[in-house]
C-alpha cells in the first residue's frame, strides 16, 4: 500500500505516522478491546488532513478516538484506519477566549485554564476523556454542560476542508451537540469564552472538590467508562438498575460496580470487551422487564461487532 501522499505544497511520507496492527486496549479507561488495523497520532492540521486524503485514496474506513473513556472497542479490532487525536492538545488564549485542541484531556484543559487567569471549566472538574469528546457528546457535571460555555467549534469534514461552527447553548442538549453521531467529520480545535479571574486558588479549589465528589462515588476505583447509560426523563440510571438489585452482578470479568450502578469495572484487569457488552444487555433487558423503562447507552460502540 503506498505511503506517498502528495498536496499542492509537499510531499509527505506517511511512515513515521502509520502504526500498523496497533493494540488499543491499553488505549482505553476499561482497558480491553482489540487491534487497529492501522493508527496514526496526528500532531497538527496538516497531518490529520493528510491521513483523511490517505484513508479515502485506499479505500479504509475511518475512525477517530480520543481518550477512550466513553468508547467500547471490540475485541475483534477496528478494520480501516484509526486516528487517535492525543497528539492534538496545544492550547492558546486569545483575551478571554480559551482555545484548545481537541485531544487534550479536559481535566487537563481545566487546570491550563486556571493557570491562564480563566474560570467558567472548573465544575466540569475530573470527567474523563477529551475536549472533543466532551464536546462531541456535551459531557455535563453540577448543572453545567460544556456546550454553555463554547464559542467555537473548528472541524475538518472528511474532503479535508476546515469549518467552523459558531456555537450556541440551544443546539445543545442533555448529552447530546451538533455533532453526536455525525461520522463525516473530526472536530480539530474549540474556544471557550471564560471569564478572567485572579482568584486562581479559589477556581482550583472549586475544581479540586467537585473532583474529589466524582471519586468518593466511585469512578476512579477500577478501568471503567464512567456512567454506561444515559439518566431517563426525570429518573437516575443508577436508581433504576440498582432497584433491579444488579449491583455486583458480573458476566465474565466485567462486573456491575458495588459502588455505583451504573458503572461496569473491569475489576480485575481480565474482562473482555463481549463480557463488558453483554453486562450491558443484560442490565437493559432487566430494567426493561422489572421497571418498564428503556435505558439507552451513553457510550458508543467502535470495532466489528
Amino acid at each position: 500500500m503506498p505511503t506517498n501522499v502528495r498536496n499542492s505544497i509537499e510531499k509527505i511520507n506517511l511512515d513515521y505516522l502509520l502504526i500498523q496492527n496497533l493494540e488499543l486496549g491499553s488505549h482505553s479507561s476499561i482497558q480491553c478491546g482489540g487491534n487497529a488495523q492501522w493508527a496514526a497520532y496526528p500532531t497538527n492540521f496538516e497531518e490529520l488532513r493528510i491521513l483523511i486524503t490517505y484513508a479515502k485514496n485506499n479505500d479504509l474506513p475511518l475512525s477517530i478516538l480520543g481518550g477512550a473513556t466513553n468508547t467500547l472497542i471490540s475485541d475483534k479490532g477496528v478494520e480501516g484506519l484509526v486516528v487517535l487525536t492525543n497528539h492534538l492538545a496545544r492550547r492558546h488564549v486569545q483575551g478571554e477566549m480559551f482555545c484548545v485542541r481537541s485531544g487534550c484531556p479536559l481535566d487537563k484543559a481545566i487546570s491550563q485554564a486556571i493557570e491562564d487567569g480563566l474560570e467558567g471549566l472548573e465544575m466540569l472538574g475530573g470527567i474523563p476523556g477529551t475536549i472533543g469528546g466532551a464536546i462531541y457528546g456535551n459531557s455535563g457535571a453540577n448543572g453545567v454542560q460544556i456546550g454553555d460555555l463554547l464559542y467555537y467549534v473548528d472541524y475538518m469534514t472528511l474532503d479535508g476542508k476546515l469549518h467552523r461552527l459558531q456555537a450556541h447553548p440551544d443546539e445543545f442538549s442533555y448529552r447530546h451537540s451538533p455533532f453526536t453521531d455525525r461520522d463525516d467529520l473530526i472536530i480539530y480545535e474549540a474556544g471557550f469564552r471564560l471569564k478572567p479571574t485572579t482568584q486562581t486558588s479559589e477556581v482550583r479549589k472549586r475544581k479540586d472538590t467537585v473532583k474529589k465528589h466524582r471519586k468518593q462515588k466511585g469512578l476512579y476505583d477500577y478501568p471503567s467508562l464512567g456512567s454506561i447509560f444515559k439518566n431517563p426523563e426525570g429518573k437516575k440510571a443508577a436508581a433504576l438498575i440498582e432497584a433491579c438489585s444488579l449491583k455486583g452482578h458480573t458476566i465474565g470479568g466485567a462486573s456491575i460496580s458495588p459502588r455505583h450502578a451504573n458503572i461496569i469495572i473491569n475489576k480485575d484487569g481480565k474482562a473482555t470487551s463481549e463480557e463488558v457488552r453483554a453486562l450491558i444487555e443484560y442490565s437493559k433487558t432487566t430494567v426493561q422487564n422489572e421497571m418498564h423503562i428503556t435505558l439507552q447507552e451513553e457510550i458508543h460502540y467502535l470495532g466489528s461487532w
